[in-house]
Order: C-alpha cells, then structure tokens, then sequence
C-alpha cells in the first residue's frame, strides 16, 4: 500500500483558505471547482492573506503560486489561477502538486519517466475515486436518514388527521345535544308563559264579574257595614276560585 505524500504547507493553506465562506466575496472557487478567482486584490491583501500566511502581499502570493505551476487566467471577474491537482472536495490530490525545483529535481529526464507518470496518475485516480465512493455512501445514508423521517412524518400527519376528524364529529354531536336540551327549554318556558296567561286572563274575568255582583247587591240592599268599592275577593271567595281549576 502506497503511502501519503505530506502536502505542501502553501498549497494546504490555500485550499483552507477557499473553504472560509466568508471570504466568497473575495476570493472564491469558479462555478465549475476546477480553479479559484481573486475579485479583489486590495481586499485580499488586507482582510484575508494575513489570516492565512505570514505576509500580507498579493504579489508574493501569486509568485508562490507561479512556483508551484498554477496558470493565471484572466477574466472581467478577477484573476484565476488553475492547476490540475488543485480542485474543490478532492483535497486528497493536493499531495500531488509539487514546486518547480522539486519536481525537476525528483524527477529527472529518463527513460523511466514516462512510467512514473503513469503510476503517478493511476494513484491519483485511486485517490479520487476513494473519495467519490465515500461521498456516494455518505449520499446514501442521507438518503435512508431523509426516507426515514419522511415515513415518520407522515404517519404523524395521517394521525394528526384522524385525530382532528374524531374530534370535529364529537363536536358536532355534542351541538347537536346542546342544541336539542336548548329547544327543549325554550317549549317548556313557552309553555309556561302560556299556562300563565291563561291564568290570569281568568283571574280577571273572575274579578270583572265579581264586582258586577257587588255593583248589582249595593242598588238592590245597601249594607252600610260593606264597602262596596272595594274589588277584592275575601278568602271565601278566592278558595272557591281556585277549586273551580281543580
């Protein structure tokens, strides 16, 4: 098993640095992860290079990048700088970018050459493809974890339902009742005041035809010991007006 090639503490620092979300809007990786973008020069000198390096110095910094092979593009946008290692989420293959002298140095023009590139590339599809099955399974369980809670929050939603239903028919039944006992109350109250009435419009009648018969027994034979312009009914008089509803 091949062992990892340490990353070039330059190179790391970069890639940290396109990490940090909140210098997007200076500096930031292109629409595509295959190269970075400088918006703005002045700004990366004084807000993010020194978070990262010892200096503060934009020209340093790309002469650093110049050494370790980076191409500069130029746009409307900034400066990009691209290498063929140097990609977003495939930090793996940063052990693979080397400075100029190193490479020459290590390796030198023989007729092994061509193979060690060729080794050199096949680790670096091993790599990458590492990190592509990784993020697959890590998809996947997200995938099972999203399907899970999706079940669950639904079943939640079904009982949620049928909750709501059982209780609006129980409502709606227990209106009906309320409904039903207040009809109820309001006929025997109707009743009532009807039963009252009646009664009194008796009552009067019965009084009307009293005092007829005292207006009638006062012309007839003057009692002077009866007030005759009294209209109440003595005691006699109102048991027999009550017997006469029993």
């Amino acid at each position: 098993m091949s062992t990892r090639t340490p990353i070039p503490t330059f190179i790391l620092k970069t890639y940290q640095m396109l990490e940090e979300p909140q210098n997007s809007n200076i500096v930031s990786w292109t629409a595509q992860g295959t190269a970075f973008i400088v918006y703005n020069q002045q700004q990366m000198e004084k807000q993010v290079l020194q978070n990262f390096f010892k200096h503060s110095n934009y020209s340093s910094f790309v002469r650093q990048l110049n050494l370790y092979n980076f191409k500069k593009v130029r746009s409307n946008e900034g400066q990009i700088f691209k290498h063929k290692c140097f990609r977003k989420g495939m930090k793996s293959m940063l052990q693979f970018i080397k400075r100029r002298n190193q490479e020459e140095i290590q390796a030198p023009q023989t007729q092994e050459e061509p193979t060690i590139n060729i080794k050199e590339e096949q680790n670096l599809f091993k790599e990458c493809a590492l990190d592509i099955k990784e993020t697959n399974n890590k998809l996947k369980e997200d995938m099972k974890l999203l399907q899970e809670t999706s079940s669950y929050l639904i079943d939640q939603m079904q009982n949620l339902n049928h909750f709501v239903y059982n209780q609006s028919v129980d409502i709606e039944v227990k209106f009906k009742q309320v409904g039903q006992m207040l009809h109820a109350i309001n006929e025997e109250l109707r009743q009532e005041n009807k039963s009252e009435t009646q009664t009194n419009k008796l009552l009067g009648d019965y009084k009307y035809t009293k005092e007829l018969d005292f207006q009638e027994s006062k012309i007839g034979s003057p009692n002077p010991y009866v007030d005759y312009n009294s209209t109440a009914l003595n005691p006699l008089d109102y048991e027999c007006f009550i017997d006469s509803f029993l």
